[in-house]
Order: structure tokens, then C-alpha cells, then sequence
């Protein structure tokens, strides 16, 4: 069972291996959202206007903050324990599978640090602080010396890891840009044309992603480093009918099969 706090620190706490797990903001407002209709289908515009209020982002953002989530949870697009696709709909949070209010009308005794009057704003914001049983001792919030310190560690990996993503970014989307495409190996797959380089992981690539997809996908670019996967697909829009590129980057702990649904929800 899960623990959501979107004001702590760690917002996410495993109540059973007390492990904690640090989100995003926007990623930590998609899931609130998701809790406060827990059982319901909150369609895409929905968790799009509470994540980036008022701007204009890509397809893939809600998508790639959907699969963030499903990592951080130990669940995955395949399985959908936790979190699940509605197509043409939206996504659900499943029932049972994590805490976010307490039942006011049998509380159970709890054990909190905090003012009277943190108590009542916590409340207010249907925040959940963690019955005591004879597993749980400890509540949602961590503010112990060591989850500080492992903050500031996980911030500058994290840092780290996206200058990284960037700079591969930037070189693949070069090399695309400069590189004659005869330097890249070519082939086509059920009327989809795909470039990848010329090596073993990049036929390691084609074998796990083609497949079959919409008619307006016209070309996959495949490409990867020792961080992350890349992709990068141009397709004919539906509704504008004219020729658009969507790039997409996956760590490498995603499935064949989660970068497959990716492509075909936003190649289209």
C-alpha cells in the first residue's frame, strides 16, 4: 500500500518497506488528481489542465508522466495494476492500492508531529497521515537527516542525468539533421520505413520495435546511449493532414511493449 503527501519532500511512502520516492511536481499534480477520482476515469484534458495549467505541451508529456508514475509505483503498461489506459478516455487510479484520506467517521488513532494548526490545513487538502498498526510506526512525512541527504544526492544524479539526456538529445537530433542518411541502415516494416545505425543494438532495436501501426506513420528513427532510448517517429496528422515529428526518449528500464503503446498513441 501506498502513501501520497503532494506537500512533503517525499511525496510517495511504501507503508509496509518504508521506502520513500520523490516526484515531479507536474507528475505529483497528475497523480492528486488521479486520487481525488480514485476508482474514476479522469480523461487526458482533466490531468493535462492540472499538471500545466494554462500552457500548451505535446501529447507525449501526459504520456510520459503517465509511464514516470507507473515506475515510481512498481507498475508498468503492461500489467496496468495501478494504473490504468481507458483509450479514447483517459486514465484510472485502481481502488485499493493507495491512502489518501482518513474515514471521518471511524479516524483511527495516528501518530504526527505536527501543530494543531498544520493538522487542520493538512486536512483540509485531504492529505493522509498513516494509521499506527503493529507495521506502520512512522507517518507519510519524512524529515529525518538521511532522506535529506539522499535528497541532495538524488537532485544532483538527478541533474547529472538530464544534462546527459540533453546532450544525447541534441547529438542524435544532429546527427539526423547532418548525417547523410545512407550512414544509417534502412528498412521497411509492414509500411513503416526505419533508420537505425548500422550496429548490433541498433538491429537489436528494429527487432524490438517494429510491429504493426497506424496507416499514417510514415518513418521511426531508433537510436540509444548507455542511459536512454530514443525515438523519434514522423507521421501524417489525422486531423491536420499534414507531415509532423514527435520525439520521445524512455529509460531503459521500459518494455518493448510500453515503447510500442507510446509510439501509437502519439504517432497519430
Amino acid at each position: 500500500m501506498w502513501c501520497f503527501d503532494p506537500t512533503a519532500r517525499w511525496q510517495l511512502t511504501h507503508t509496509q518497506n518504508s521506502t520513500a520516492k520523490k516526484l515531479k511536481s507536474t507528475d505529483s499534480k497528475i497523480l492528486e488528481m488521479l486520487l481525488l477520482h480514485q476508482g474514476q476515469v479522469v480523461s487526458k484534458e482533466e490531468l493535462e489542465n492540472a499538471a500545466w495549467p494554462g500552457r500548451f505541451v505535446s501529447k507525449s508529456s501526459l504520456t510520459q508522466s503517465i509511464a514516470q508514475l507507473r515506475f515510481a509505483l512498481g507498475d508498468s503498461g503492461r500489467e496496468q495494476k495501478i494504473i490504468k489506459t481507458l483509450p479514447r478516455q483517459g486514465y484510472m487510479l485502481a481502488t485499493n492500492v493507495m491512502m489518501m484520506e482518513i474515514n471521518t467517521q471511524s479516524k483511527p488513532s495516528v501518530e504526527v508531529s505536527v501543530q494543531p494548526e498544520e493538522q487542520s490545513e493538512l486536512d483540509s487538502q485531504n492529505i493522509l497521515i498513516l494509521p499506527r498498526n503493529s507495521e506502520i510506526t512512522h507517518s507519510c512525512v519524512s524529515s529525518t537527516t538521511d532522506i535529506s541527504r539522499i535528497q541532495w544526492c538524488l537532485l544532483i544524479l538527478l541533474s547529472i542525468s538530464l544534462i546527459m539526456s540533453s546532450y544525447w538529445l541534441t547529438v542524435m537530433i544532429y546527427r539526423n539533421n547532418h548525417i547523410a542518411r545512407d550512414k544509417w541502415q534502412q528498412t521497411s516494416y509492414q509500411g513503416v520505413r526505419y533508420f537505425f545505425e548500422p550496429k548490433e543494438q541498433g538491429e537489436q532495436l528494429f527487432n524490438w520495435l517494429k510491429d504493426t501501426y497506424s496507416d499514417n506513420l510514415r518513418m521511426l528513427y531508433l537510436s540509444k546511449n548507455p542511459e536512454q532510448l530514443y525515438v523519434s517517429c514522423t507521421y501524417l496528422s489525422s486531423s491536420l493532414k499534414e507531415r509532423k515529428v514527435t520525439n520521445m526518449s524512455f529509460i531503459h528500464n521500459f518494455s518493448p511493449e510500453n515503447i510500442k503503446r507510446a509510439i501509437r498513441e502519439q504517432c497519430q
